[in-house]
């Protein structure tokens, strides 16, 4: 038997093994890439701006960045950026000199040194501030006058901007008169840094100030060269690889312009040329010295990143700034400008865009300050709204007037505009609230129509010192949901677990027939059928309550299972735990003091209902507590995840109480079976109880074990449970049943010959002395072959009668003998005489049952008695 059960576990535990979890992996490597691109990305411009000073300090630039060097710079800055075409270069002057450039769209941009917030009506230098006024261009081309418009900022200067103050930075504001080293006194004059002296104003909003002029910040169209350009057919196009036209802003005028004047760019003193708005194709008013990254840098004399900002095309983004100075004539670190390099969050957007746009993955850039705007996302979502100035709440549209419109930035929390952004925005929460770990993926549910399962996060900090950024890059990838936590039809599991319910149901049900048309054969009567046949039922419906494992998981059918499965389990245990606990009251093993009882069948049924009563009980109480509902987990092991839909409980409570109280069944009915062990095969089930007991305790211990250690999906664990009631219910029906059957088909090929006298001659096995002692008790018995019953007598009825109405009369001392017998009945010698072989056949089943279940080496006949009809005595049963 122990050879079959350890083929079993075997078997149970290859069909552990043979499904094990397919596990999506979780791309930790997006996030790396994305770092170091991140970091490559934040280097190029430093790179590049590092390269542009040192070019400029070497005296590269003939003026040192002036105006006339606007074409130099311009062709330069293509250059580099083939290289970098993400990148805007341009370089802004303390005398209020702008140019740059650009790819993706293609162009440069320029404008004339000078203030702006000129007065119409000033009597200072009219006409030659007129050349400005009049060369600002509308979108079609159509000359304009370049007005400041209310609220408009400008510049203006300080004792005619020619005075020089301390910078305000750190090292610049230190006195060095009262260092007293010498050469710490000339270190600390070399870092001090001068700057000019002017402010920021603005246009009052009353419509009666007077009107005031800006120079026009112009774009161009260039060439293959980087020049600008308005021939036809050497435009390289906005973003296009090929080469085309110069047009206005409204893509169709083409440009035709030919401003002549004594513009710094023809080379100042009066110089007069017609080729500085060549190829500009549109035009507004922008001074670098009052935009945040050039205020800042001039405050830091450092290279520095930038806060996100509006720029001037209404994008948001980030400007890297690197300072530049000159020496004066008294040899004074004067701060010239700013090198600058934009990076528009929209081309960050593009660059996660470009590389993981077919990607399952989405990658997410947030600020990690309050209130955590968002940078950029593979999505293609901006981490800006362009909406109009009068109104924030309404989007700006390309029907709206540019000037009418501005950007808005988006903190991540508010982005709810789509089931995409609203799924960004909770997994970033649910990171922020756990403290960004770096070593724990966190999932987020989605239930939307394009997508249902569970998206993993992780996040990555990306913080330079240098620069200032605090970013925190999240990487999020779908994990859908594993198909073999459930069992539906078609699947290799339905198949399986269909097989062995089937088989399970079709055993048990045929041996219940078999063993209910037998019930009147006498190898079926002593053995309770009906307490045998309620076990059987319980069987088969153990086994097809394994049936609620098909479908999928929802509350419903997951409270269902916990119900039928615990329910009908229970309900096959009891009449197998009753039988063996009446047994063992019946024969008064353990009893100190001996007495009569009588245990029927309906007190048996009686004590039945508190067992199922208390299962009841437990499965109400943990469907209002803690029931079995569906759950979302996500399992995951360093880089592997995998997304669960299953049916368990908030805690371990339902399983500790279950395998307390069924295994306590158990435990407890292996334990009676044991001590019941020695009554003789023909008229008790002792060691099939034995058996069948033992056999749900080592499979359910092979199935709780196997399922912690072993790692798998829902499905296979409960084809693996199915396959073990299968075993157990067809194993202890077999054992029930089959034997009884065998019995029956041997007696009735060899039936007893009817005309052959039965007789039987009883003697005593032993010899009796006097000296026993007077501890025994006088129990009698009465059989009566008419009624087919035999019971307990008083201790004052000292007769046996058979059937052939002769009394016997017999006394028996509980004391241990010198030598034991092989059986409790080899005490007694038989040889057929008599026709009562029933009668002695119960005797045989009632010597038992005075044998209490202990040896035969405790039992010690006192008389002599033969069919003769009358028996003598050796000693007196008064003692």
């Amino acid at each position: 038997m122990l050879l079959y059960h350890n083929y079993l576990t075997i078997l149970l535990l290859l069909l552990a093994t043979s499904v094990m979890a397919t596990k999506s992996e979780f791309n930790y490597e997006i996030g790396k890439r994305v770092l170091d691109l991140l970091r490559e990305y934040t280097d190029a411009p430093s790179k590049v701006l590092e390269f542009l000073s040192n070019y400029r300090e070497k005296n590269a630039f003939p003026h040192g960045l002036e105006p006339q060097d606007r074409d130099i710079f311009f062709q330069l800055g293509d250059t580099l950026l083939t290289a970098n075409p993400r990148l805007l270069l341009f370089y802004a002057l303390e005398n209020g000199a702008f140019a740059g450039n650009q790819r993706s769209p293609t162009f440069a941009h320029y404008r004339e040194p000078g203030e702006s917030g000129y007065r119409l009506d000033g009597p200072v230098h009219m006409e030659k501030l007129q050349k400005h006024l009049d060369s600002c261009i509308d979108e079609n081309g159509r000359q304009v006058p370049c007005l400041l418009g209310p609220g408009e900022s400008y510049i203006e200067c300080i004792d005619n901007c020619t005075s020089l103050q301390r910078c305000p930075d750190e090292d610049s504001q230190q006195d060095c008169s009262a260092v007293e080293r010498a050469e710490e006194r000339s270190l600390c004059e070399s870092n001090t840094k001068w700057c000019i002296s002017y402010a920021t104003r603005s246009i009052p909003l009353s419509d009666d100030s007077p009107k005031r002029g800006y120079i026009p910040f112009t774009f161009y169209c260039i060439d293959i060269n980087g020049l600008p350009t308005q021939t036809p057919g050497e435009n390289a196009e906005l973003g296009a690889d090929g080469l085309g036209n110069c047009y206005h802003d409204d893509g169709i005028t083409p440009v035709n312009r030919q401003v002549s004047g004594d513009y710094a760019y023809c080379g100042g003193e009066g110089i007069i040329c017609n080729n500085t708005f060549l190829g500009g194709f549109t035009s507004g008013n922008y001074d670098p010295r009052y935009r945040p990254w050039y205020i800042a840098t001039k405050q830091k004399q450092v290279p520095n990143w930038s806060e996100p900002y509006e720029f001037y095309t209404h994008n948001i983004g980030i400007t890297f700034s690197r300072p530049i100075h000159s020496i004066d004539e008294e040899g004074k670190t004067v701060f010239a400008g700013v090198l600058a390099s934009d990076y528009s969050l929209d081309g960050i957007a593009s660059f996660l865009t470009e590389n993981y746009d077919r990607s399952d993955a989405i990658v997410t850039i947030v600020e990690e300050a309050e209130p955590n705007y968002v940078i950029a996302s593979s999505t293609g979502i901006a981490g800006v709204r362009k909406v109009l100035i009068e109104d924030n709440s309404k989007p700006c549209t390309e029907e709206n007037d540019r000037d009418r419109c501005m950007g808005v930035r988006i903190p991540i929390s508010d982005m709810n505009g789509n089931n995409l952004e609203e799924l960004i925005s909770t997994a970033y929460s649910k990171q922020k609230d756990r403290l960004f770990p770096e070593s724990e993926l966190i999932p987020v549910r989605v239930d939307h129509d394009d997508f249902r399962g569970v998206y993993a996060s992780h996040t990555i900090g990306f913080e330079t010192k240098e620069t200032g950024i605090s970013w925190r890059i999240m990487i999020m990838c779908p994990v859908p949901v594993q198909d073999d936590d459930t069992i539906m039809p078609g699947d290799s599991m339905f198949q399986l677990l269909i097989t062995s319910v089937s088989a399970g149901f079709l055993v048990c049900s045929t041996l219940l027939v078999h063993f209910i048309r037998n019930r009147r054969e006498k190898e079926i009567i002593a053995s309770d059928w009906r307490f045998t046949g309620v076990f059987l039922v319980g069987c088969a419906l153990l086994n097809l309550a394994c049936l609620s494992y098909i479908g999928q998981n929802t509350n419903a059918t997951c409270l269902a299972r916990m119900w039928v499965i615990h329910f009908f389990f229970v309900f096959a245990l009891t009449p197998l735990f009753v039988k063996t606990y009446r047994l063992y009251k019946l024969t008064g093993v353990g009893s100190i003091i001996p007495r009569r009882q009588t245990i029927s069948n309906a007190r048996t049924v009686l004590m039945a209902m508190p067992f199922l009563a208390v299962e009841v009980l437990i499965l109400l109480v943990f469907t209002f507590v803690d029931p079995n509902k569906v759950e979302n987990i996500l399992v995951y092991d360093e880089s592997n995840m995998r997304h669960h839909v299953i049916c368990s409980h908030d805690t371990w409570a339902f399983f500790t109480v279950q395998v307390i109280y069924q295994g306590g069944l158990v435990f407890v009915g292996c334990l009676l079976a044991y001590k019941t062990r020695n009554m003789r095969k023909e008229y008790r089930d002792n060691q099939q109880l034995l058996l069948t007991m033992y056999n749900i305790a080592l499979v359910g211990s092979v199935i709780i074990v196997v399922l912690n250690a072993a790692e798998r999906f829902q499905a296979t664990t409960r084809v693996f449970i199915t396959i073990g009631i299968l075993w157990v219910t067809v194993f202890s029906s077999c054992v029930f049943v089959v034997p009884k059957l065998l019995l029956i088909r041997s007696r009735k090929l060899n039936p007893v010959e009817e005309d052959e006298p039965a007789r039987r001659t009883w003697s005593i096995v032993g010899n009796v002395t006097n000296s026993i002692p007077r501890i025994g008790r006088r129990v009698s018995y009465h059989y009566s072959q008419n009624s087919n019953s035999f019971g307990d007598q008083s201790e004052e009825d000292d007769d046996i009668t058979g059937s052939s109405g002769k009394k016997i009369r017999a006394c028996f001392i509980k004391q241990p003998m010198k030598q034991p017998m092989k059986q409790p009945m080899d005490a007694i010698q038989e040889t057929r005489n008599s026709p009562d072989d029933d009668a002695l056949s119960e005797i045989s089943r009632t010597g038992e049952h005075l044998s209490k279940g202990k040896d035969s080496s405790e039992l010690t006949k006192t008389d002599k008695f033969s069919t003769s009809g009358s028996m003598s005595k050796s000693s007196s049963c008064s003692s």
